[in-house]
């Protein structure tokens, strides 16, 4: 550009610088140069051919000649050398204007499609927050649906397998009992065993009817005592002694079928040894929660006696799978609780059932508030 101005045959020439515009650096070299004006980057067809056509307006209106004497301009630490004539500066200072407005402009409609933007964002955002809480509330939903078709399904398939047990090993050999009869009328041992068979069919078929029903029914605070005392009722027998030892104030949360269920093992460890004998109840505290334990002391010979992890582990799997225990681990894990240990030792059977401690309080400790 400079160049061309300083040339004596085409210093006339308008010449128009093609800029960025980065700083006014840019205007103050473009002065110094001799240009005739600025097109900022970037910039479209209109924006050029008005810019051309206004210098070639000018350029027919020349106005009054003048002597340019060069300025020393400073700026940024730096001496420019201005020699520019009074248009060629006005025109360069307007068009730096009107970019400036231009600019200005576009970017104020470039600040309102932003918010507009932004509230369509926001507006998004909100959508797909109530979808994801939608979404998350049916996942929610269909997993509780499929655990409880799951809890159905497991709980079906115990029932089921307690009642072939009932059929496999109380109805059959009752029946045969009974069809032995009918040729040996006078067989009255058969009978009474057949009765037998039959009443432990009909005990297991009531555990299973419980453990069904027991989805339906909440779990509350039971007395502990009391309930020990309830079942004992049940299954009294003369012949033996209780003896509870569980302090009134202990209260377990369970399901109302806990009472059938200590009734249920009462009466095994009745059953392990005819005649006179003793039921103890008693409660301890352990390491990851309590323990209910039921001990009985049987008169008599021929008792087992089981030291060993193993060899209780066994007498536990023999006596839960009697009839009239059927389904009562089931039903103790309902209420948390589980038959952890069983054994015989010293003409003693016992049973020990964990409750967690979350299941377990104290009435003393409700009412007194000191001592929590």
């Amino acid at each position: 550009c400079k160049t061309v101005k300083n040339h004596e045959k085409f210093h006339d020439i308008p010449i128009i610088l093609v800029t960025h515009l980065y700083s006014p650096v840019d205007v103050i070299k473009g002065l110094e140069a001799g240009s005739d004006n600025f097109i900022i980057k970037p910039y479209d067809p209109e924006y050029i051919f008005s810019r051309i056509s206004g210098i070639m307006q000018a350029k027919e209106h020349p106005g009054i000649k003048e002597q340019n004497q060069p300025l020393d301009v400073v700026f940024s630490s730096e001496v420019h050398t201005i020699a520019s004539s009074r248009i060629q500066i006005l025109n360069i200072l307007l068009s730096t204007y009107e970019t400036a407005v231009r600019n200005n402009s576009e970017l104020q409609v470039a600040h309102e499609r932003l918010h507009y933007t932004n509230a369509q964002l926001q507006k998004l955002v909100e959508d797909l927050e109530q979808t994801n809480e939608s979404l998350h509330l049916k996942n929610q939903e269909r997993n509780r649906l499929e655990a409880a078709l799951d809890a159905a399904n497991e709980k079906i398939g115990k029932v089921s397998h307690a009642l072939k047990n009932i059929y496999r090993n109380c109805i059959q050999p009752a029946d045969k009992l009974l069809s032995n009869q009918a040729t040996q009328p006078d067989a009255c041992d058969d009978i009474i065993k057949a009765s037998a068979y039959l009443s432990a069919g009909m005990t297991a078929l009531n555990n299973t009817r419980q453990y069904i029903m027991t989805a339906t029914m909440p779990r509350t605070w039971q007395g502990i005592r009391n309930s020990i005392n309830n079942s004992v009722e049940q299954v009294r027998r003369q012949s033996v002694r209780y003896e509870n030892l569980i302090p009134e104030d202990i209260e377990i949360y369970a399901d109302p079928c806990l009472e059938k269920i200590l009734s249920s093992l009462i009466n095994t460890l009745q059953d392990e040894k005819e005649g006179p004998g003793e039921i103890r109840f008693s409660f301890h505290v352990r390491e990851d929660g309590y323990v209910i334990t039921i001990k009985g002391t049987v008169e008599g010979d021929g008792l087992e006696v089981k030291d060993t992890d193993e060899e209780m582990s066994l007498v536990l799997e023999k006596i839960l799978s009697k009839p009239t225990l059927c389904l009562v681990r089931e039903m103790l894990a309902l209420s948390k609780m589980e038959i952890v240990r069983t054994g015989i030792k010293d003409s003693r059977i016992w049973v020990d059932i964990c409750c967690p401690k979350t299941s377990v309080r104290f009435v003393s400790d409700i009412h007194d508030p000191i001592r929590l």
